[in-house]
């Protein structure tokens, strides 16, 4: 199903985040009766906004670009300059569980303040990015989905983005 720690859900369907409930109540969760031959939608847009919440976590980078664009307009959330290249970026990396999730976990951020984002998650601390992400991937192939104890360097990664987790990018 949705794995937190890869960048695109392949495999996901639409039907695996919004089943057909039984209770005759819509698929996206706003509780609206289904009306008339409606079997999974209540209106439109409950439909819509299921497709574009579907598209952004199974990882359709056009869509969240589009998005993302709406909501930022190209502006750097670290800087605050505008640019033409700018890049949708994940608050919570990948490698610590920051992928199949919705716009709360993307900012957009210019090529600078990105390079230099990246490169404090993936150096400053003993333990690369990969070495953590790998960790991960193991514990949960011989373990399953369990809560566990990361090596100090990876808790200390955890708590120094969970800090900012959702808010924009600081720059030094």
């Amino acid at each position: 199903m949705i794995d937190i720690y890869k960048r695109y859900q392949v495999g996901l369907t639409l039907v695996d985040l919004y089943p057909e409930r039984k209770d005759g109540l819509c698929s996206c969760g706003c509780n609206q009766e289904l009306t008339g031959r409606k079997k999974r939608w209540a209106t439109i847009d409950c439909q819509e906004i299921a497709v574009f919440n579907f598209l952004i976590i199974k990882g359709d980078t056009s869509m969240i670009r589009l998005k993302v664009f709406e909501r930022d307009q190209g502006y750097c959330r670290c800087c605050g300059v505008f640019s033409k290249d700018w890049h949708a970026d994940h608050i919570l990396p990948v490698f610590l569980g920051g992928s199949a999730c919705g716009l709360e976990n993307i900012q957009t951020l210019c090529l600078f303040c990105h390079k230099e984002k990246t490169y404090k998650e993936s150096h400053l601390e003993t333990i690369s990015s990969h070495a953590a992400c790998i960790f991960v991937q193991r514990l949960e192939v011989d373990f399953g989905a369990i809560s566990c104890e990361f090596p100090k360097q990876s808790i200390e990664i955890h708590k120094e983005l969970s800090a900012s987790s959702f808010e924009p990018a600081t720059c030094s």
